[in-house]
């Protein structure tokens, strides 16, 4: 079940603070109220998640000078060196 995150719509609590986490089905609506305290709250936006970009495409020769091993498939299904 996934976590969801909420603040309080009034500004922090003493209970909450700046908010907090509950963990929620996907198919269960939003909290309207946090459970500890009674106040009215709402969904925290949550943040992208951000990916690192390649710089240069991927290739044999960089692998190779970045120490890695490259290998190959060959038809019996066993792996050789490149």
């Amino acid at each position: 079940m996934p976590l969801r995150s909420y603040v309080p719509v009034a500004g922090p609590c003493r209970l909450c603070g700046e908010g907090f986490e509950h963990r929620q089905g996907p198919a269960e609506p939003d909290l309207a109220a946090c459970p500890r305290c009674g106040q009215a709250v709402r969904r925290r936006a949550v943040d992208p998640v951000n990916s690192p970009q390649l710089s240069a495409p991927l290739s044999v020769s960089r692998a190779r000078q970045a120490g890695f091993t490259v290998l190959r498939r060959t038809s019996g299904g066993e792996y050789e060196k490149q």
